[in-house]
């Protein structure tokens, strides 16, 4: 026998379908703007090293008749998502901005308390590893 979840439940089960959908329609646009920019090349080249998180692309600009090369790496604690990393490095060899992309990088759970204050941080020149 099945028990009826709670309300609280079924509200949860909601927003995680709506956050899951809310991803899935980020994740579309994303890859419909990489398929226009790829557009803009003759021959493309991804070359992907899953290990290392990291992609670069080649590609023959139609319009500028130049290689141009653009390179994406997933920081320690972002999620890996190939159509972001593919998007970044195409703009990355367009030399345009990627600030957009990257806002939607998701990261792998990791909890980030604080700030890190650079300036009360001090270095001992003389101290030796």
């Amino acid at each position: 026998m099945s028990q009826t979840p709670t309300k609280e439940q079924y509200e949860n089960a909601l927003e995680t379908v709506r956050k899951y959908e809310k991803r899935q329609r980020q994740l579309k646009a994303l890859g419909e703007e990489l398929s226009k920019k790829l557009q803009e090349f003759d021959q493309i080249k991804f070359d992907i090293n899953k290990d290392s998180k990291e992609i670069i692309f080649s590609g023959l600009h139609k319009a500028k008749g130049k290689l141009m090369i653009g390179k994406s790496v997933c920081h320690h604690g972002d999620k890996y998502e190939p159509v972001i990393g593919k998007l970044i490095a195409v703009k990355n060899a367009l030399n345009e901005s990627v600030e957009d992309v990257v806002k939607l990088v998701e990261n792998k759970g990791y909890i980030t308390i604080g700030t890190l204050d650079a300036s009360k941080i001090y270095i001992n020149e003389h101290a030796r590893c």
